[in-house]
């Protein structure tokens, strides 16, 4: 047999298969930039058919990286959903930030991305069952679900940001609303419209930190006003990932360290 070579009936092949499956495995994933590469990404002024690096999948397409990489919305948020879908179904966290920065902490869960749109009405709905609050399993996966629908770059590209859509989600289920209910209809929008007014107040590229922390803090408010409901967010964040969001607006952002 040739040095380097194992043969395919050797018994230590699946224990070499093993070890290189776990060291693919254990290999630090890029939380920004480009899913494939870590290059930086590039927005097309208008979409572009782009073939999925992963799935396959051809679509229209508003953004891919320098070394020609494109990663659809479905595969950029896979293994983020099941995150928080799972943290979200066993934890007992009562603050809504807390819980947000413990599902983000994970090495799995980029730093931007459309993941973040199912991650503040979750967060939210999950924090009010933690304190004594009626909202079932349902509620929470049916928040993940809804915020999968809205795509990634809708901050810019459809103008409105999905973290504030994320309030209005969290909102109309717990109310319960439909498009025939005039008011809770109405409720559910002016939630949104509220937060895009929060969201919207900086003039800042993109940071779905910011914007889904100012999402909570606004939500907490309206919340309160709508019918007494109280959502933690005492928490306070001190940025840790600036020096990986290349778009970072530092001391003008309230997470900034020095603030």
């Amino acid at each position: 047999m040739m040095p380097g070579v194992v043969d395919k009936e050797s018994p230590c092949l699946s224990s070499i298969e093993k070890m290189l499956k776990e060291t693919i495995i254990s290999k630090e994933p890029y939380r920004s930039g480009c899913m494939v590469c870590g290059a930086e990404l590039k927005y097309f002024e208008t979409d572009e058919d782009e073939s999925c690096h992963y799935c396959g999948k051809v679509m229209p397409a508003n953004a891919g990286c320098k070394n020609g990489h494109f990663v659809c919305d479905d595969c950029h948020r896979a293994d983020a959903v099941g995150i928080i879908k799972n943290i979200c179904l066993h934890s007992r966290e009562i603050d809504s930030v807390v819980l947000m920065q413990t599902i983000r902490s994970h090495p799995c869960f980029r730093i931007h991305g459309p993941e973040h749109h199912s991650l503040v009405p979750a967060v939210i709905l999950t924090a009010l069952r933690n304190s004594g609050n009626s909202v079932s399993e349902d509620q929470v996966t049916t928040a993940i679900k809804r915020g999968q629908t809205i795509a990634g770059g809708s901050c810019a590209f459809l103008g409105a940001c999905g973290a504030a859509i994320g309030v209005g989600i969290a909102v109309s289920i717990l109310l319960g609303a439909n498009p025939y209910d005039g008011n809770k209809r109405q409720a559910a929008q002016q939630t949104t419209q509220r937060v895009l007014t929060r969201i919207a107040s900086f003039n800042a590229p993109r940071c779905c930190q910011r914007d889904s922390w100012l999402a909570l803090k606004e939500a907490s408010t309206i919340l309160q006003e709508l019918n007494g409901t109280s959502l933690k967010t005492d928490r306070l964040i001190v940025c840790e990932q600036f020096l990986e969001n290349k778009e970072c607006i530092h001391d003008q952002c309230p997470l900034w360290p020095s603030r």
